[in-house]
């Protein structure tokens, strides 16, 4: 199973669509079900889905209860594994590159009127810098065709951009959207020590599929899930911009700071690619 699969069977909006507020709208008014949206006026030839990693959907997929997905995320946790290189010419995600740089022709959405603009918030993260690799959701504020500014909240990618900045250096990163939803899992997981959540993810993919996790590595020497929608590499700079305001999951609008800019160097996709786009105050959570 991968993205793909929980895409499949769910309702599909073929009427023009915005990023500008449309997706949440429809979202809304379908009572927050599962929906692809075909035909984006900002993103021509690509679509978005919002609303499909739940953990309904999530146990049904894999065919397992509620805590007996717990007991298998927490057994995963003790007993992270290594991942597999796969060969760049077998990487569904590098399938196409996008010829000039520009994040904003991605079917980020603008949700609420409230927000600072359009956000990326289900897209994650993959840094590697002083021999440590982190995976985890950030949210990112567009800025421009190749900058965002990034809420990094005081935890391990926090503390890893801090040592980097220390040193005046940017950390590498690959932002990833749309990858097999045990990545997802891996990186929304909390931990006390820095750990590699990839090893954990690759942990749940034999368990769950019977294989390792593949990985592919792009030029900036991050690797990241080979078979994501999307791969984007970039930095996590020493400079600083308006982050914010933002409407989060529970409603609250969160302030303006001060936070580091990500500059983008290039974007790689699948044929025909997908964005996963999270609606904040839905039930995506």
């Amino acid at each position: 199973m991968g993205f793909r699969d929980l895409v499949d069977g769910i309702r599909t909006v073929n009427d023009p669509i915005s990023v500008n507020y449309d997706m949440r709208i429809a979202s809304e008014s379908s009572a927050n079900e599962p929906l692809l949206f075909s035909q984006i006026t900002e993103s021509p030839g690509q679509r978005a889905v919002t609303n499909i990693f739940t953990r309904h959907r999530l146990c049904e997929a894999f065919n397992v209860e509620p805590g007996e997905l717990i007991d298998i995320l927490s057994w995963a946790m003790e007993n992270p594994c290594d991942t597999v290189l796969v060969d760049p010419d077998s990487a569904p995600v590098l399938e196409n590159r996008m010829e000039n740089t520009d994040i904003s022709l991605l079917p980020i959405p603008w949700h609420y009127k409230e927000d600072g603009g359009r956000y990326q918030s289900s897209s994650i993260i993959v840094a590697q810098y002083g021999g440590q690799r982190n995976t985890s959701f950030h949210r990112q504020l567009l800025k421009g065709p190749n900058r965002t500014t990034v809420r990094l909240v005081p935890r391990h990618l926090r503390t890893m951009a801090d040592q980097a900045f220390e040193n005046n250096d940017d950390v590498p990163i690959v932002v990833v959207n749309g990858p097999d939803p045990l990545v997802l899992l891996a990186a929304a997981m909390s931990f006390n020590e820095p750990i590699d959540e990839l090893r954990v993810a690759s942990a749940l993919h034999e368990r769950l599929y019977g294989a390792r996790l593949g990985l592919v590595e792009l030029p900036n020497g991050v690797q990241v899930p080979a078979d994501s929608e999307y791969a984007m590499e970039a930095r996590i700079t020493t400079k600083l911009d308006d982050e914010g305001p933002y409407v989060d999951i529970t409603g609250t609008v969160d302030d303006i700071r001060q936070e580091p800019v990500i500059e983008y160097d290039s974007i790689y996709h699948r044929n025909e690619p997908i964005f996963h786009a999270l609606i904040p105050a839905g039930v995506e959570h």
